[in-house]
């Protein structure tokens, strides 16, 4: 039972957490620094996702939303500019 318990409230906590990082990217002007908070937001969406015992959402969420998207937008936002105006 207890056991139980301390998952729930670590993936509320991750979920809180997702949030605010999600939220925070959009409200940051420096464009790297949205593309880590949307990476971040990606590896605990991955976390999530596992914990709700569904591994290829979770893999996939991981691969794509934690690492390859984030990397496509740090060189589209390296070829453009940095700071939103």
């Amino acid at each position: 039972m207890v056991n139980i318990e301390i998952i729930n409230i670590l993936d509320v906590f991750v979920m809180f957490l997702v949030l605010l990082s999600y939220v925070g990217a959009l409200i940051q002007k420096d464009l790297i620094k949205c593309v880590v908070l949307t990476g971040l937001g990606g590896l605990g969406l991955a976390y999530l996702f596992s914990s709700l015992l569904a591994p290829d959402v979770a893999v996939t969420e991981a691969i794509l939303g934690g690492a390859v998207l984030p990397a496509f937008f740090a060189f589209t936002v390296k070829r453009t500019q940095r700071i939103d105006e």
